[in-house]
């Protein structure tokens, strides 16, 4: 990570600004996963949570790793989950619910995907692999 003084800053002097730099997702989202990319989409296309800074939407149901974050409480592909619409479950009840009922169910549709284990740490940013293994680039855990 490098950084330099703007200049344009206001003329203020010491205000760093942070380029080259990767930042980790916020909330719920997908990245390709293996040789191919996602063609297929979830429609309609929804959010699985209420935050305001969460903004993915659209979830595809083909070649893709789902992060499923702790504040989801929405299936992207089904309404079929969480009928009571309770807005405060654990994280790993949808992740869960996809594995089971979406990938395992039909796995001529949704055999492609794969849910991430989840994330570690007391504020839920540190994303992981399905492997268990931290993505490249993320923050590494303060032991």
């Amino acid at each position: 990570m490098s950084t330099f003084q703007s200049a344009s800053a206001g003329g203020t002097p010491g205000i760093k600004i942070n380029i080259n730099t990767s930042p980790v997702p916020q909330g719920s989202y997908w990245r390709a996963y293996g040789p191919y990319h996602p063609q297929v989409w979830a429609e309609p296309g929804k959010f699985l949570c209420d935050c305001p800074t969460h903004n993915e939407w659209q979830w595809p149901t083909e070649h893709a790793e789902l992060t499923i974050a702790p504040c989801a409480y929405r299936c992207p592909f089904c309404d079929e989950f969480n009928k009571a619409a309770r807005s405060r479950l654990m994280a790993s009840n949808p992740r869960r619910h996809i594995t089971k009922t979406h990938i395992e169910g039909y796995p001529e549709r949704f055999g492609t995907l794969v849910v991430a284990a989840g994330v570690i740490g007391n504020r839920g940013d540190i994303p992981r692999s399905a492997d268990g293994k931290y993505h490249l680039g993320a923050p590494q855990p303060r032991l």
